[in-house]
């Protein structure tokens, strides 16, 4: 499953061409670990248009694809059990423009079992969410489609740690706001 959360993620962040120079990585804040005193902390995109909050401390960046020209942003952490915590936002592209065809690809995968799908608006955009469990990881998935850009929340976990995560899902998927620019 790592390998194909790992492509979905490049196929939303990286559209480029095969040979195509490697993208440029802009770090805005590393290892942010000045919380709000309930244990959480707030993830403000330094260059994006959307704040979260996460459970890790984080770092804030933004990926430049110097093919296209497009920026990706950035803000994601790790917990000491290796719960991996991200928000990212994209431009639209003709690969994440369709949303239903996301959770398909993480099943076409035999040994994924893609579950709890929901989809439908959420402030005036759209919005897709759904679990995937693999035979050593699981993920949580909150993708969110506005007119131009794609946002996707992602929690990701190894096994052992899955209640961990789903302590986690709602109040990470709840604190994400779009920040107007």
């Amino acid at each position: 499953m790592r390998a194909l959360t790992i492509a979905l993620l490049l196929m939303v962040l990286v559209p480029s061409p095969a040979g195509a120079q490697q993208p440029k990585l802009e770090m805005h804040r590393a290892g942010v670990s000045v919380g709000d005193g309930s244990g959480w902390y707030l993830g403000e995109s330094t260059k994006g248009s959307f704040s979260v909050r996460l459970p890790v401390p984080f770092h804030d960046f933004t990926i430049h694809d110097s093919a296209t020209g497009a920026a990706t942003h950035v803000v994601g952490g790790k917990s000491p059990e290796g719960v991996k915590f991200a928000a990212v936002e994209a431009l639209l592209s003709a690969a994440t423009a369709r949303l239903d065809d996301i959770p398909k690809s993480f099943a076409s995968n035999p040994s994924n079992r893609v579950s709890d799908i929901v989809r439908g608006p959420l402030d005036g955009s759209d919005m897709l969410s759904f679990a995937v469990e693999g035979p050593n990881t699981g993920g949580y998935f909150r993708y969110v489609r506005t007119k131009e850009r794609m946002y996707m929340l992602s929690i990701e976990y190894p096994k052992a740690y899955r209640e961990l995560a789903a302590a986690n899902k709602d109040k990470f998927f709840a604190s994400f706001e779009l920040k107007r620019r």
